[in-house]
């Protein structure tokens, strides 16, 4: 894989997984607070069994070795060392000449291992950081004198328990405990004992246990790792494919490249990304196409009234007759009121979709709407036209706008009556249906060719006679725009008489 790929995204998943392995690391600094707790533990111990032995010695009211001897022995003391000394520090009895000391673990590897001295030098820096560093001890000075001497010692022989902590001989990081209890016979300190254990036992644990941990993270970081670049792989290669189909829809000038923008198979959120951007292209390809047919026809239908006003205007400029003037003069007035509602319907259409998204729309009774509708056509036409509406007896209330609405029916009337011939009639009816309010306008007229059907909702379509031809063909197309942006639908059909629109609009609640 590309290193390119493993990127911005790519390095924040890795971020992301490598933090997340602090969370095991954290460990190996609670190690030392464990290390402190065992310690303790020990320390406790070491405690108990002195004061028992220093309460038996002091039961036999005297210092005496053989007493010593049988305690040791009696308690199967193996495991630390305990020593009897006097009132002047002399080494009176020592458990490790009375009782073998329990064998020596061997020394561990681990701390050689590379991988322990890679972990210690990470985070040396980081335990240091965390805990504060411990005062120096100094070296352990008791392990083989005959007679013990300082001011824990000196403090015990005058009847006060103290404890001590020393480097253990030859040891770099083992310590040695040491808890003196004194011995009073009498009320008075005749010596003491002095109980000592070595952490050698526990450092090794801990080796274990840090080495365990760091070949836990080497794994932890490789599987990190591994994962980042799956993700890489997975998440940021698509994307950026994205990125590259996107920027290549659009030129240096900023035009719409004719692109073939795939989306993906995948069942994921991006391949959800990439059909949706595969839909939009799709959508922007058919609205491109539409505005190039749309420019296509305008230019096509203004060629007509200027040609007509050209010839108009050569020949006015070659005829003398005054009559034959008048005639020229009219058909420029009418080829130029002709182009006026050509391109007052052309801005209509083309203004339509944007009006629609600064509406706001809202219910609307359509029964109410169509009775005002119908009302004004009949006022309108007068003894030319009959206007029969029927409406359904339940609330038909439309997620619209009235204005709108308005439009879109007011047409169809106007489209029904410029069709319908003298003394005919034009139905009107609305009901519910399925979830949607059904609208039909059928007048008696001659119908829709059938070649037409297809075509009767196309921009500047017109089948109208020539005697008829004042219309620009842009009134059916503004309401199938209408409709369609409400989420309705509209079709046309030849009914017994005449042709016959119906319009589906979603009902909603009043």
């Amino acid at each position: 894989m590309k290193l390119r790929s493993f990127t911005r995204l790519g390095i924040r998943l890795l971020a992301f997984n490598v933090v997340l392995l602090f969370l095991p690391m954290a460990g190996v600094l609670f190690l030392g607070q464990y290390e402190e707790r065992l310690e303790t533990a020990e320390v406790r111990d070491l405690t108990h069994r002195s004061r028992l032995v220093a309460a038996a010695i002091a039961r036999e009211g005297t210092l005496d070795a053989n007493a010593f001897e049988d305690v040791i022995r009696r308690a199967r003391i193996d495991d630390l060392r305990m020593r009897l000394i006097d009132s002047r520090g002399r080494v009176v009895a020592d458990s490790h000449e009375i009782v073998t000391p329990a064998p020596q673990r061997p020394p561990r590897t681990d701390r050689r291992n590379i991988l322990y001295r890679v972990g210690a030098f990470l985070f040396r820096p980081l335990a240091r950081f965390f805990r504060p560093p411990d005062p120096p001890l100094e070296v352990d000075f008791f392990a083989n004198a005959s007679r013990l001497s300082g001011p824990e010692v000196a403090l015990a022989l005058r009847g006060q328990e103290t404890f001590e902590k020393k480097i253990t001989a030859g040891q770099q990081r083992s310590v040695t405990l040491y808890r003196i209890t004194p011995v009073v016979v009498g009320g008075w300190t005749v010596g003491a004992v002095v109980a000592s254990k070595s952490t050698y036992t526990i450092l090794q644990d801990l080796y274990v246990v840090r080495l365990r941990v760091m070949r836990i993270f080497i794994a932890s970081l490789a599987v990190a790792i591994l994962v980042s670049i799956f993700f890489s792989a997975t998440i940021v290669g698509p994307l950026r494919q994205l990125r590259l189909d996107a920027h290549a829809v659009l030129d240096r000038r900023g035009g719409v490249h004719d692109v073939d923008f795939k989306g993906s198979d995948r069942r994921d959120e991006i391949g959800e990304l990439s059909r949706a951007l595969e839909r939009i292209m799709r959508r922007l390809d058919t609205h491109v196409g539409l505005i190039e047919q749309f420019a296509s026809d305008v230019v096509h239908e203004l060629k007509n009234p200027l040609a007509s006003i050209r010839n108009a205007n050569e020949m006015l400029a070659e005829v003398r007759d005054a009559a034959d003037r008048r005639r020229f003069v009219g058909v420029i007035e009418q080829e130029v009121a002709r182009m006026e509602r050509l391109l007052s319907g052309v801005r209509e259409i083309s203004t339509i979709d944007a009006r629609l998204v600064r509406e706001t729309p809202g219910p609307v009774d359509l029964g109410a709407l169509l009775s005002r509708i119908v009302e004004g056509f009949r006022l309108r036409e007068g003894e030319r036209l009959r206007f029969e509406l029927q409406l359904a007896d339940a609330p038909m209330h439309v997620e619209a706008t009235e204005d709108r609405l308005i439009q879109v029916f007011e047409n169809l009337l106007d489209n029904a009556a410029s069709f319908s011939p003298p003394g005919g009639t034009v139905t009107v009816s609305a009901a519910p249906a399925n979830g949607d309010v059904h609208v039909r306008v059928i007048d008696q007229g001659p119908g829709i060719p059938e070649a037409n059907l297809g075509r009767i909702f196309d921009r500047f379509f017109t089948h109208r006679a020539e005697s008829r031809s004042g219309h620009t063909g842009l009134g059916l197309a503004i309401v199938k725009a209408i409709v369609d942006a409400y989420g309705g639908s509209i079709r046309a059909s030849n009914g017994e008489r005449g042709a016959e629109f119906q319009v589906r609009l979603t009902r909603v609640p009043a």
